[in-house]
């Protein structure tokens, strides 16, 4: 959590085998800011799991509890084909998040509270939209920023490509090392178009 996930997110569907959630709501392309969906007012960087002929991926895991919703639904699309990546955002427990999701983890090791209490702490989630600020108090989030990444130090693994942050995604050698790591095909137009776009205020 504030760690800048969806903006990673962004760059990683730059990659030519990397679905993007390309409804009008989150900008059609990555490099286009999202306008009209929850928490938009606070930042053009977040997306939802929608796509432009308004098909949906359902909250898994911990986005799921939060709603009351089946946390283990079965997660398909049918463009995923001829190699085609899914990205799925989520601040579960690496240990859960391994179990549940068939697939890579890019693991962002990192914690900022007060980042988080910026941003992150005015941001509406699930069914109820309720503010995260009302949800928790200021230590839970310290105590749960603590543990979440006590989990990611204890079950990261060989196959895990891990950062420090979204800078190290900026450095383009870094970025192709990932996309090494993980079978993505590299396209450096649409990776510069978001880069630029993530680096404007």
């Amino acid at each position: 959590m504030a760690s800048k996930g969806h903006q990673i997110g962004r760059l990683l569907a730059t990659c030519n085998n990397v679905l993007w959630y390309d409804h009008e709501k989150n900008g059609i392309f990555p490099w286009l800011p999202c306008d009209g969906i929850l928490n938009s007012e606070l930042s053009k960087y977040h997306f939802d799991r929608r796509f432009d002929d308004e098909s949906t991926i359902p909250p898994a895991l911990d986005f799921a509890r939060r709603s009351g919703f089946n946390e283990r639904p079965e997660i398909s699309y049918d463009r995923c084909k001829n190699g085609m990546n899914l990205l799925y955002v989520t601040h579960s427990g690496l240990d859960e998040s391994h179990e549940y999701f068939n697939g890579k983890h890019l693991v962002v090791r990192h914690k900022d509270i007060d980042r988080f209490m910026e941003t992150t702490w005015q941001f509406r989630v699930g069914k109820t939209k309720k503010l995260i600020s009302d949800l928790y108090s200021e230590e839970e989030v310290k105590q749960m920023l603590d543990s979440t990444l006590i989990n990611y130090e204890q079950n990261v693994n060989s196959g895990d490509f891990v950062i420090p942050n979204l800078d190290y995604l900026l450095d383009q050698d870094n970025f192709e090392l990932l996309c090494d790591k993980f079978d993505l095909i590299f396209n450096n137009l649409d990776y510069d178009k978001v880069k630029q776009f993530l680096m404007e205020k």
